[in-house]
């Protein structure tokens, strides 16, 4: 039971990390298009290290004001948790967002500030993911 609220724990935070990875220079925008590689630490024992691309339109919807914002993270953590976490809670304050996730029991709130090209994120349960843009998305 441990190692599976575990894994949906490393989920829920896998999924946010995934959804708050960009930032770009000018003070408009929180996300910027492209490569990124996110480092979780402390959800599992040993750090897990991603890398993916973030399109144009998905950085277009997590620019977007609160309720587009809250709208993109709902329909995104649906999606890549499989209806195992939702969305409870978006607060949006210049370059720092507040996430509140409920996985199952489990509630985790992430706050995330952003500097650039890259961004820190740490969560009530202690995880942090640290994020920085690589440069544009490998060509398919």
């Amino acid at each position: 039971m441990q190692s599976m609220m575990m894994k949906t724990l490393a989920m829920c935070l896998l999924s946010s990390a995934l959804l708050f990875c960009a930032a770009d220079a000018s003070a408009a925008d929180r996300v910027q298009a492209g490569q990124w590689e996110t480092t979780l630490t402390g959800a599992t024992p040993q750090p897990m290290v991603t890398k993916y691309c973030i399109t144009a339109a998905e950085a277009r919807a997590m620019n977007g004001d609160l309720a587009t914002l809250r709208k993109y993270l709902e329909e995104s953590t649906a999606a890549n948790t499989k209806g195992r976490c939702a969305v409870k809670d978006v607060e949006l304050d210049g370059n720092r967002t507040v996430v509140t996730m409920k996985c199952g029991k489990t509630e985790v709130v992430g706050t995330t500030t952003y500097h650039g090209d890259r961004y820190e994120s740490t969560s009530s349960n202690g995880s942090t993911v640290t994020g920085r843009r690589l440069g544009a998305c490998p060509a398919p």
